[in-house]
């Protein structure tokens, strides 16, 4: 063999040993006498189908395959020998999933064998099905869930909306697509602006209550949460609107809510008679003196209108807190609302024994809150210290500023509770007390959560306890 023809056998010893070592697989075949009789089989991927070249090299496909799998796979055999370009199957084997490409061979314009590669694609079938299985859950979760869901694009256009969402809202799918979130309206423009800003800067959820009216005008409360539906690289592309109708919440709060207050007004009535009957009687003295006397005397006139002005004071509290509840926000100073409360109760506290340590800063920064809630509030707590201290004592009530809060602690000289107990304190109907329902601190707890809110409680059996009200104030 002269040289030249060595090295053309040197050059094919190493092609068909790089073709055994490849991971995919590559084989050819010739249409011979009707039957596609395939002709050289090498690569990793032959074998880990559990084949090799042996039981393939000079075989038809019905050799080695399935009838069945065999007559359809040598439909693209046929295409490829036809001339067909860009021929591909999948196929799959012992588990292993290929991507088989066939590509004719000419000689002088006419087919004369066709070659095949293949690559392994079990990984990728794998993360399709994964892909797959996790888009069947998602849109089960969307179409099945209680909750409203939408999906809106970054300019607040509906892209998505679920069955409850349009049972909720009363809006049909194909009404809401295309139109914006704003529109219909469950946000307004200005506040869908403001979220999208701050969703795209990180924040990962924003959580409200609200009211909004359905489609035929009817008001309907919601809870919506608001996420972002991020891209492969971690940028927003569009908003997730989850929206959970409340409105029986809502009734069942305000229903507690109106008896609690029932409920503190009247425990509220013997220390009301009380305080009143005292500048009473002080008037029916000082009228009867002036009559034996038949003469009009000042200083009893001056004394007189003091003690009427504290009838109409006690009157005037008494009634805000048993007239209906709006809920109007407004601005307060919470200081001086926790110092008509403190009027309203002397004369119970005095009747128990109980005195006030007031350590309260003038002129608070005004916070924006419904008076005849933090009213509510107020008297909840300042009963119960009351309450725990059968024996009399003193009740501190402190505040402070810090950072953008208002910070308000009532500590009592009371019993105390138990550490154990203290996490359950706002479930209704649990209470420390006797006779009590456990629903005046579940309203407390519920009140300053709707003010943006917090209420911690501090605790230690035989000390007393200290409860702490914080509340944001306007900046």
């Amino acid at each position: 063999m002269n040289k030249r023809g060595q090295l053309v056998q040197f050059a094919h010893q190493q092609f068909s040993e790089i073709l055994s070592e490849q991971q995919g697989m590559t084989f050819k075949f010739e249409l011979n006498q009707g039957r596609f009789i395939h002709t050289f089989c090498a690569g990793q991927l032959l074998y880990k189908i559990g084949l090799s070249p042996e039981m393939i090299i000079g075989k038809e496909l019905k050799d080695f395959l399935p009838s069945d799998i065999a007559e359809y796979k040598e439909t693209f055999y046929n295409e490829a020998w036809q001339g067909t370009e860009g021929i591909s199957y999948e196929g799959e084997k012992a588990g292993i999933f290929y991507l088989a490409s066939l590509r004719p061979i000419r000689q002088s314009g006419t087919v004369i064998e066709v070659i095949a590669s293949c690559v392994d694609i079990t990984e990728r079938k794998k993360a399709e099905e994964e892909l797959r299985a996790t888009k069947e859950l998602m849109e089960s979760l969307f179409g099945n869930s209680v909750d409203g869901i939408f999906i809106a694009d970054m300019e607040g256009k509906v892209i998505r909306a679920n069955h409850s969402f349009e049972k909720i809202f009363g809006w049909r799918e194909d009404e809401l697509i295309g139109e914006e979130v704003f529109s219909f309206p469950i946000v307004m423009k200005s506040e869908f602006i403001e979220f999208r800003k701050r969703l795209q800067k990180g924040m990962e959820v924003i959580s409200f209550e609200t009211a909004t009216s359905r489609k035929d005008g009817e008001m309907v409360n919601i809870h919506l949460t608001l996420s972002p539906l991020k891209d492969a690289q971690g940028n927003v592309i569009a908003l997730n609107g989850i929206t959970k109708d409340i409105s029986e919440r809502k009734r069942s709060e305000d229903f507690l809510r109106k008896a609690d207050k029932l409920n503190v007004v009247g425990q509220l009535a013997a220390g009301f008679a009380h305080e009143v009957r005292n500048p009473l009687t002080t008037l029916r003295g000082f009228l009867q003196l002036m009559q034996l006397r038949k003469k009009w005397d000042s200083d009893y006139g001056e004394i007189m209108v003091a003690e009427i002005d504290r009838i109409n004071s006690i009157i005037s509290e008494f009634l805000t807190l048993a007239k209906p509840n709006s809920m109007s926000f407004k601005k307060y100073d919470v200081g001086i609302i926790l110092q008509n409360v403190i009027t309203l109760l002397e004369a119970q506290a005095t009747l128990n024994n109980i005195q006030f340590h007031m350590q309260v800063e003038s002129c608070l920064p005004l916070v924006k809150c419904s008076e005849i809630e933090i009213k509510q509030v107020f008297i909840n707590i300042i009963k119960n210290a009351i309450e725990s201290m059968p024996r009399g004592g003193i009740i501190t009530i402190s505040s402070f500023v810090q950072a953008n809060n208002i910070y308000i602690r009532f500590t009592d000289q009371g019993v105390g509770i138990p550490e154990t107990l203290i996490h359950r304190l706002g479930e209704p109907f649990f209470t420390t007390k006797e006779k009590g329902t456990g629903l005046g601190l579940m309203m407390c707890y519920k009140i300053i959560d709707d003010h943006m809110g917090k209420l911690a409680v501090k605790s230690m059996v035989g000390e007393g306890t200290t409860f702490e009200i914080k509340i944001p104030f306007i900046s």
